[in-house]
């Protein structure tokens, strides 16, 4: 059975949305890649909404370093929005909770359009 999964993305001129939606595993990396990979990066922020994830395992976590990484390289910043226990431990248990900023504020812009879904 296939899970399920979404990517929203809402780009603007300093700072990209990125929404994902389902379970972050490697079979939703392998879905989000082409979406999330021809991404500009340079120069903006990223805020990577996770209100929706229900689970995430190394393959998403491994996909949330990458893109920090590259956010980063690119002189920009990346923060986590709404953390579920569920994904928070992930992070806590790895040892990365500390590589990631946490959104606080209100949401900037209503997720875009699907791009992709399983």
């Amino acid at each position: 059975m296939q899970s399920f999964f979404d990517v929203r993305i809402t780009d603007s001129p300093g700072r990209i949305v990125l929404t994902l939606a389902g379970e972050l595993d490697f079979t939703a990396r392998s879905q989000a890649a082409p979406l999330i990979g021809p991404l500009v990066l340079a120069d903006r922020d990223l805020v990577v909404d996770l209100t929706r994830v229900t689970f995430m395992d190394a393959a998403g976590l491994g996909m949330l370093l990458r893109l920090c990484e590259r956010v980063a390289a690119g002189g920009g910043a990346m923060e986590l929005r709404g953390l579920r226990p569920e994904v928070r431990r992930v992070l806590e248990l790895t040892g990365t909770d500390g590589r990631f900023a946490e959104e606080t504020g209100p949401a900037h812009g209503a997720p875009g359009p699907a791009l992709g879904a399983a």
